[in-house]
């Protein structure tokens, strides 16, 4: 793509801070290009090791990149994707260059509504709405005891 966005270190992209997903591995994800406020646009690079045959990519990588897109739209500490809707439009293959525009429908409530859509140049290629939701803390706060048992 012709139009990169550096990302500093601090995980900021068009002044906004990105707060949820800043360690994931952008090969596997896409890279954010833009974020506002409910708002955030993804490029999505298939590789050889997503193929699920000769050239077709694995929908589950496709997947990943529009619920990676809806989560930054969101962009709020403790969000889980809890549901969505999908539709894959048409088959993604290596070389397929993606964009994935997510915008939240509704951000201000502990559930949220995500509508992401994908494009390979102007062509919808996938539909989606994802459901999130947004706690106060983190969910699950395991504590495993240590392996010699208790003290």
């Amino acid at each position: 793509m012709d139009q990169q966005i550096d990302q500093s270190e601090q995980g900021q992209v068009n002044n906004e801070e990105l707060i949820i997903c800043s360690k994931i591995d952008g090969g596997m994800c896409g890279e954010l290009l833009t974020l506002s406020q409910n708002k955030a646009e993804v490029f999505f690079v298939p590789t050889e090791a997503m193929l699920c045959d000769d050239t077709t990519i694995h929908a589950g990588f496709v997947f990943n990149a529009a619920a990676y897109a809806s989560l930054c739209a969101i962009n709020k500490k403790n969000s889980i994707i809890i549901g969505s809707e999908t539709k894959f439009l048409a088959p993604i293959e290596l070389g397929h260059e993606l964009i994935f525009r997510a915008n939240a429908l509704q951000s201000e409530a502990k559930k949220c509504e995500v509508k992401v859509e994908g494009f390979l140049l102007d062509i919808k290629v996938f539909d989606g709405i994802f459901y999130v939701a947004i706690f106060d803390r983190k969910l699950f706060k395991l504590k495993l005891k240590d392996e010699k048992g208790p003290q």
